[in-house]
Order: structure tokens, then sequence, then C-alpha cells
């Protein structure tokens, strides 16, 4: 893949390794708009990309060049991932018929936290909802027009009624809790980012609003823990095509890790997209 840096952007020649489309659209990230049929804004934090894109390539641009480049995880080589993933499963080619440009974020893992938290029983609509109303409310404004992601700080001032206000529901007061706790000395994130994925998800697990699907998803999108395979409903389905049988969604990701070991979120990630393309 040809990657070029400049002083106010990245240009990136189009090919099987990266899709604007997949990597944005395929529910591991919420905090973007598409603001036209070729272009989408990306807000991390308080740093923002504007990204467009045709048959032949792709420019982010953006003042935040490392961050960027390293939020879109460029350095990894995805091809040989997907080699990889095909010597642990005869077979896999076909998952990549979907979703095939996928790259994993490099996402912040406070922020990964909250979101996950927002989206537990809820659709990607409404979860980017939520999150630009607490944006709105919390963040600053940015150049660009919209709204950073709030800091530790100053969610730290949110209330139960004010998540309320905002749509939250009944994840209102595990958004209190839990961000009471990150703000501790307990659940400091920086400390949580050297911790071993199974003492990590452990400690996740602790706090409100995070059960095994969405710990395991804040393990991968805000950690970058490759050994973790999250379980929905349509991985559930994948499962019983794989293995015919049923079983519960800690033994499907067991078995799922089982195979496919420090690959297995990017595995989670091609099934996944396949069976949403694939009802």
């Amino acid at each position: 893949m040809k990657i070029t840096k400049e002083k106010d952007g990245i240009i990136i020649e189009n090919d099987n390794d990266f899709n604007i489309e997949d990597i944005l659209e395929c529910g591991q990230v919420f905090s973007f708009e598409r603001t036209s049929s070729n272009s989408y804004l990306v807000v991390s934090l308080d740093k923002w990309a504007r990204i467009v894109f045709d048959d032949k390539r792709t420019i982010i641009y953006t003042k935040e060049v490392e961050y960027f480049y390293n939020y879109f995880d460029l350095d990894t080589d995805y091809e040989k991932i997907k080699k990889e993933i095909c010597l642990l499963y005869n077979g896999f080619e076909k998952f990549f018929i979907v979703g095939k440009g996928i790259r994993i974020l490099r996402q912040d893992p406070y922020q990964t936290i909250i979101s996950f938290i927002v989206s537990a029983n809820n659709n990607i609509k409404r979860i980017k909802k939520i999150l630009n109303k607490i944006c709105e409310r919390f963040g600053e404004k940015l150049d660009c027009g919209i709204y950073s992601f709030p800091s530790a700080s100053n969610l730290l001032q949110a209330t139960e009624k004010d998540f309320i206000e905002l749509g939250a529901g009944y994840r209102s007061s595990y958004l209190v809790d839990t961000i009471s706790k990150l703000n501790s000395k307990d659940y400091n994130v920086n400390d949580m980012v050297n911790l071993d994925t199974l003492s990590l998800r452990k400690k996740l697990l602790e706090l409100k609003g995070i059960g095994p699907k969405v710990a395991d998803c804040i393990l991968f999108f805000g950690f970058h823990r490759t050994d973790v395979f999250p379980v929905d409903t349509w991985i559930k389905k994948a499962y019983e095509m794989f293995s015919n049988s049923k079983r519960s969604v800690t033994k499907i990701s067991e078995y799922f890790v089982s195979i496919f070991k420090n690959y297995s979120g990017y595995a989670q990630q091609y099934i996944f997209n396949y069976m949403i393309a694939h009802k």
C-alpha cells in the first residue's frame, strides 16, 4: 500500500487494505459524520480529520498528521494478517468478500469505554445521536464546526440527570459511576494499558454497564488487544455455521480464540461484516 505523508494530510493509493467506508461503517467507531457521498469528518478526542476518497485514492486532510497516521493503523500490514488468518482456518478467504478494506482504528481507550457503554443494546444511529449530544454539552467546539469528545475532567461534571436528558436512558447511572471510577487511582486508564488482556478484561468488567461483549469490544477497539473475539447475535449465527451447534457467548468466544489466537479480533471483524452483508 502506497502512503504519502504531507504537511497537512496523508495520501493513500487505494488498494484492498484500505477502504474508508469499510473502516468507519463497521461498528468500531461512532465519532464521525458522512458529509457527502465521497467524504467523512472524523473526530478523536480534540483532533479531527476530513477524509475525501474516490476510486484511485483516499486523502486524509488534517493538521495532526502523525496522530491520524497512527489512528488509522497505517504501519500495520493487513495483507499479512489476512494470509495468517487463512493459514489458521482453511477456506476463510470467502469472508474477505466484503469488508476487506477494514483497518482497526487505534482509538483512545477512555473515549472507547464511554462510547461502548452507550452502545449497549442500542443501534448505531441512536448511539451516534447520544454521543453527539454529550459532545455538544461537555466538549469544545472545534474549528471544523463540530465538537470534541469531552475530557475526563469535563465529563466528571455530568450528572445522571444530564445523561438522561441527552438520551442515554438506563445507561445514565452506569456512565456516572464509571466516569467517577475512571477518574480515580484504581481505574487509571494509563495504568490499565499496561495490564495483560485477562487482567484488563477483569478490570473492565468491574465497571458498571460493561458486560462480556462490551468488554471485548473495548479491549479490541480501545486497547488494540487482538486476542479477543466479541460475540453478538451475528457471531452466534456464524458459530452455528462453523460448528453446527449452540453454546454460551463465553464458550463461543473461547472457541474462536482457540482457532485464531492473536488474530482473533481481526477474524471477528471479517466474519461479522460477512454475516451482516449476507444476512
